[in-house]
């Protein structure tokens, strides 16, 4: 279900998009490309030790505009993302640990006048399996 993006794609696709190729977007595709699933900004920070965290914010909000990403949102309302893959997905987050699974969503791509693009987010939440059993 889920493909391998490599950070040769993110570039790929900022070029398309007549994007400036920069050392620190280029070192934030590597990055995203080697997450799995679902990271938070600060995971990313961290990963690019010494870059400047408004400079890390701009590049996900240009990822994220360019449909290189996209928010996924947590119980905290803190705003979580993931590379935006080919088949579109929901999530489910444990209230207890936080862990983060995927679910597969068969709701089809609307349409509505005056809009393309339209994405769409659900959250669902429960108690992941070691939580339910630790709380029994």
């Amino acid at each position: 279900m889920i493909k391998k993006y490599t950070s040769e794609w993110i570039v790929n696709l900022l070029e398309d998009k007549k994007q400036k190729i920069t050392p620190s977007r280029i070192r934030i595709a590597h990055i995203i490309a080697s997450q799995k699933g679902v990271f938070s900004p600060n995971e990313v920070i961290e990963k690019a030790m010494g870059m400047d965290r408004v400079t890390v914010y701009r590049i996900l909000d240009l990822f994220e505009l360019l449909d290189i990403i996209h928010p996924v949102l947590t119980q905290h309302g803190e705003k979580h993302y993931e590379i935006h893959g080919e088949t579109h997905h929901h999530h489910v987050v444990c209230t207890g640990c936080e862990k983060t699974s995927c679910i597969d969503c068969t709701e089809k791509r609307k349409k509505a006048k005056g809009f393309g693009e339209i994405h769409h987010s659900v959250v669902f939440t429960g108690l992941c399996d070691r939580c339910h059993s630790q709380k029994s």
